[in-house]
């Protein structure tokens, strides 16, 4: 866990007014929540104060998800394809070599592989693109 520093806390109670005059925290709520960020030792306890408010932890956390499946599947989908394609490129030259026929499998897996690999840059630009406004970093 990482300590909160003043810096922190501060941007939290920054936040924090900026829900209640949007209207999402009444006065009892943002009073709590003032107090909880003013004695918070750690991030994760200034994280938790916002879970329920737009743009708050949840957000973050999706994003977070989303690029950790993203970069499995790529890497779930280079490593099949390695794996097939070694085994079919094997099979042929145990067989004696001949007309390299693995090709029918390497050229159009590899070209949806590299789709992938595109797209999936894209996904990952997208997601660490900066957020308009920080709430809680």
């Amino acid at each position: 866990m990482t300590r909160a520093s003043d810096a922190d806390r501060e941007r939290a109670l920054r936040a924090l007014r900026r829900h209640y005059a949007a209207g999402r925290l009444d006065a009892a709520e943002l009073e709590e929540r003032v107090d909880q960020a003013a004695r918070a030792r750690y991030r994760a306890e200034l994280r938790a104060l916002f879970t329920d408010l737009p743009g708050g932890v949840r957000a973050g956390a999706a994003k977070g998800a989303a690029a950790r499946v993203n970069r499995a599947m790529l890497r779930a989908h280079a490593g099949t394809y390695v794996m097939v394609n070694g085994a079919l490129v094997g099979t042929w030259a145990l067989t004696g070599g001949g007309e390299f026929w693995p090709a029918w499998t390497i050229v159009p897996w590899g070209a949806a592989l590299a789709g992938h690999a595109w797209s999936s840059r894209a996904v990952r630009r997208a997601l660490s693109a900066p957020r308009r406004r920080q709430l809680t970093r």
